[in-house]
This record gives C-alpha cells, sequence and structure tokens, in this order.
C-alpha cells in the first residue's frame, strides 16, 4: 500500500481568532478598582474609603466600631490579603491595629449578615 500525502496545514477559521481575541481582551480588563485582584497590593485602592470609623479589639479580633455607616458597625477589619497602613503610607501589620485606632477601610464584597461580613480590602489608620 502506497504511504497516503500528508494534508497541507489548515490555517485558524474565524471562529477561533474570534474566541482567542476575546479571552486577550477579557484578560486584558483586570479590575483596577480595589477588588481582589488589587488585593496583594501594598496601598489602598485610588478611590475613597468606604466607610470610616474606630478600632475595637485587637489582631484578629479588631472590629470596627463608631462607623461612617451603620451598615458596617462591628464588622471584623481583616481578611486573608487585607493590606494595612498608617497615614503616611508605612506599611504596618494586623497586630498594629490597636483598640481607639480611627481608620479608613476599602472593601470588597460582602456577605448580608449582621454584623455585616465584607472582605476588606485595606485599612489605613488615620494620623
Amino acid at each position: 500500500m502506497p504511504p497516503t500525502p500528508l494534508a497541507p496545514a489548515r490555517r485558524p477559521g474565524p471562529v477561533v481568532l474570534a474566541l482567542v481575541t476575546a479571552l486577550v481582551s477579557l484578560a486584558a480588563c483586570s479590575p483596577g478598582d480595589g477588588g481582589p485582584a488589587d488585593a496583594q497590593s501594598s496601598a489602598p485602592p485610588a478611590r475613597a474609603a468606604d466607610v470610616e470609623g474606630t478600632v475595637a479589639g485587637t489582631g484578629d479580633a479588631a472590629r470596627l466600631v463608631d462607623a461612617s455607616d451603620a451598615y458596617y458597625e462591628g464588622m471584623g477589619l481583616l481578611s486573608a490579603g487585607t493590606v494595612v497602613v498608617g497615614d503616611d503610607g508605612t506599611a504596618l501589620t494586623p497586630g498594629d491595629l490597636t483598640d481607639g485606632d480611627a481608620v479608613e477601610v476599602w472593601t470588597d464584597a460582602c456577605a448580608e449578615s449582621y454584623p455585616v461580613q465584607c472582605e476588606v480590602v485595606a485599612v489605613r489608620v488615620a494620623g
């Protein structure tokens, strides 16, 4: 039996090219508004804080009281990846949050509960 010739190479069809273009476009549109993609940043998002208030408790037990918006009253201040900074922008640790500190807080998604449970993106200790 004689060998069969190789088929000519096919060029990608328009559907394949459209899919690749769409995927590349979506990948380029990552959020830059303080969402989860920014959680590993070392600074708060470049937008106004969602709420201001006072720290009650310390470390992992730190909660927000005297909130400028009652919706956030009693909310835990630390989530996985929360950025904590001082008023001058210096990086702080969650353990640096102390009872009575005035803070600005940036959040992402919140679960409807009481107290509300939000993904806290960043906390800035006001000077």
